[in-house]
């Protein structure tokens, strides 16, 4: 993994972080048990990385790394947070005693234990709700641009993208299929993996002037990523640990999931990994504003990802 790389990574995380510090502390106020679950739940660690990706759609890597603050490209920031708050309630959510029955996230105990399953319920509600009225302060100047915003979030994260994903993915749990499960593994990851990842994408880059030249290469390069998010992720809950991971492994594999490592064996769903990882260095290498650094060297990162 290139130094480079791996600053842009840093850097983007720490304007993230320092725009979120600042903003939250107005946003989530006044101060309740429902203020103190979300806050809990967006500070407990966590890579960043859907942010990142709002923030690398919009900034090249350049610019991240002349950025002294989020003043200039705050709009950038608020779809950035948007992405945030509605990953982070589809956590709190998931980790509910309903779903995936989760105690630890993050190395730290799920919003559900650390306060009860009532407030974590709608600590998720408040968070997705939220992300779209953070949405609707981005004041570009492009006067279709929050509209458009607002339906590539719905569209990622909405009941025909991840939510439906969730759903599937609790009907495979309970009704496991027994045909055609290749199709059945994709449909569920591209949406409830997929989808938000492609949604972090588009929103930054939908806040650029030239956004519809790039709209189809960085589509396709998102879905990729997304899968190769999906498959790694399948491959760390077999091979990781909890001090790694920051929450439980194995969990797939005792709940029956149809997951990569299930359907094809470990070995084959390394070489699918890597196979990705190609596939989509090789999007971006096709359009000048899209081959630099940042996305050549995601794909890689992610396949090598120990958490």
């Amino acid at each position: 993994m290139s130094s480079s790389f791996l600053q842009i990574l840093k850097t983007s995380k720490q304007l993230f972080d320092s725009f979120f510090e600042s903003y939250t502390k107005k946003l989530f106020q006044p101060q309740t048990r429902i203020t103190d679950a979300c806050l809990y739940s967006l500070r407990a660690g966590g890579k960043r990385i859907r942010p990142i990706f709002v923030l690398n759609s919009f900034l090249n890597p350049e610019a991240v790394m002349r950025e002294s603050g989020f003043h200039n490209h705050k709009p950038a920031y608020l779809a950035a947070l948007a992405v945030e708050c509605i990953h982070t309630y589809s956590l709190i959510h998931d980790d509910l005693p309903a779903m995936d029955n989760d105690d630890t996230r993050r190395g730290m105990p799920t919003c559900h234990i650390q306060f009860d399953e009532a407030t974590a319920i709608l600590a998720g509600d408040a968070l997705n709700s939220i992300s779209f009225y953070l949405l609707s302060l981005l004041e570009p100047t492009d006067p279709n641009a929050i509209r458009d915003s607002i339906q590539i979030l719905h569209k990622g994260a909405g009941m025909n993208g991840m939510i439906l994903g969730q759903m599937e993915d609790i009907e495979e749990e309970k009704n496991p299929s027994t045909s055609d499960q290749e199709s059945r593994l994709c449909s569920i990851h591209e949406k409830k993996t997929g989808a938000l990842i492609e949604a972090s994408f588009l929103l930054g880059n939908r806040l650029r002037p030239d956004w519809l030249e790039r709209e189809s290469v960085i589509s396709s390069y998102a879905k990729e990523i997304g899968l190769l998010f999906q498959i790694t992720d399948d491959i760390l809950d077999v091979e990781g640990n909890l001090e790694e991971l920051g929450k439980t492994p194995g969990k797939d594999a005792k709940a029956g999931k149809l997951t990569y490592p299930s359907l094809y064996g470990l070995e084959t769903a390394k070489k699918l990994r890597d196979e990705s990882v190609t596939k989509a260095i090789s999007l971006v290498s096709e359009l000048p504003s899209l081959n630099n650094e940042f996305f050549l060297g995601l794909p890689k990162y992610i396949a090598e990802r120990k958490k």
